[in-house]
């Protein structure tokens, strides 16, 4: 059985043998929302490294051509998938996206950015709340101190004056 080629030898291949492949997406692997799928301009755009990338798939029949997880290599002909023992015509070959198990992408790079930007909007208002919260406890708390000490004074100033009283008397 042979290797999978790397993903960036299939996406180098790709690029120059574009007249054979056409446009394609690329599905990758986000940390965060799991499986994306974006084009070749906003793959180079968001500089996501080659060990995320995930599948190939034309665009214009939707056919994936390169897969890691079931090491399915259209590209180079290079079948590492040892279920498939006869893979000599190609072109009865397709990979169900919808099938239960695999796992569809989720956003474009676009909408994974306006994901992103609304989730730390989010963050900033309930981060803008949670200061606005303790600052109203803070001023709570120096208003009743104020309070005390106004008490404490008075006192102490009645004190003062039933000494002076005191000192008079005697």
């Amino acid at each position: 059985m042979q290797r999978l080629k790397p993903a960036h030898e299939i996406y180098n291949r790709l690029i120059w043998d574009k007249e054979q492949f056409g446009d394609f997406f690329i599905g990758y692997e986000d940390r965060f929302l799991g499986i994306m799928e974006t084009t070749r301009e906003e793959f180079e755009e968001a500089e996501i490294p080659f060990h995320r990338i995930r599948y190939f798939k034309i665009i214009s029949h939707g056919q994936i051509i390169w897969d890691r997880e079931r090491r399915l290599d259209l590209i180079t002909r290079n079948y590492s998938n040892p279920t498939s023992n006869s893979l000599q015509d190609t072109s009865q070959i397709t990979i169900n996206i919808d099938a239960p198990g695999v796992k569809q992408p989720a956003f474009s790079v676009k909408s994974k950015k306006n994901y992103l930007k609304r989730k730390r909007q989010k963050l900033r208002q309930k981060l803008s709340a949670e200061a606005r919260e303790q600052l109203e406890e803070d001023e709570r708390i120096e208003a009743e101190h104020d309070q005390q000490y106004e008490i404490r004074m008075r006192e102490v100033e009645e004190r003062i004056k039933r000494f002076q009283k005191l000192q008079i008397n005697v």
